[in-house]
């Protein structure tokens, strides 16, 4: 390394500084954004970006609001008069996460199998999902009144939302401090870098941009390791 690559380094690492510093405090809303991607000028590759985030989506396990909005909906079907069966049958989940997860559940029943069976059958659907096909298992099974004993899932799962929610706001000032320490090391370099000769001096030598690269590595490093302990929410 030379002293002209010094300028390069440095708009490289004022870069890296900016896309750290743009971090979002809720990082659910990362996954909301970046599926939020413009459009490609051309319709073929339009089509394939909405694809791939089509995919994106329903590999998603659904989410505890999302299930229990299905709940609401199961339990109004029931006490129109609807069967178990028919009930879950006839009425799809508004969430598309939801509807792919359950898509089995339903070609199942279609065939005839029986709805106990086929509730404890239908594969990893995340523990919002599993919650509610556990109750309608039971329900199944015992009897009584399933639209009862879905209406107080719906409940739970809209206690577990809110309390993700109010886990996720009490952390905000961990995720803005870990924010904070992952961008300021990267600014300060970059701004020394920008301003000082003896820094130039000393990164243009082998030892000095090896110091440079393991403080880079373990500072990102300590980013990802923050990140997942204060935005790790189920």
């Amino acid at each position: 390394m030379n002293l002209i690559d010094t300028p390069l380094l440095a708009a490289a690492l004022a870069t890296g500084a900016i896309t750290v510093a743009a971090w979002p405090l809720h990082p659910r809303r990362v996954r909301v954004a970046s599926d939020r991607t413009p459009p490609a000028p051309h319709g073929e590759e339009r089509s394939i970006v909405a694809r791939r985030r089509v995919r994106r989506a329903l590999r998603r396990p659904p989410t505890a609001r999302a299930v229990a909005d299905w709940c609401d909906d199961l339990a109004r079907t029931l006490r129109s008069g609807s069967t178990l069966r028919d009930a879950l049958e006839t009425t799809l989940p508004a969430d598309d996460a939801t509807r792919h997860a359950t898509d089995t559940m339903r070609m199942q029943l279609e065939r005839g199998r029986p709805v106990a069976d086929t509730v404890t059958r239908s594969g990893s659907i995340g523990a919002h999902l599993s919650l509610a096909f556990g109750v309608i298992g039971v329900v199944a099974r015992l009897g009584g009144a399933p639209a009862a004993a879905i209406d107080r899932t719906a409940m739970t799962l809209r206690r577990r939302a809110a309390d993700s929610d109010e886990r996720r706001s009490q952390a905000a000032q961990a995720r803005l401090s870990a924010q904070v320490l992952t961008a300021v090391p990267v600014s300060m370099l970059a701004l020394l870098l920008a301003t000082d000769d003896d820094v130039r001096t000393v990164i243009a030598r082998p030892v000095g941009a090896g110091c440079v690269v393991a403080g880079l590595v373990l500072n990102g490093l300590g980013a990802l390791w923050m990140r997942r302990i204060v935005g790790a929410t189920p």
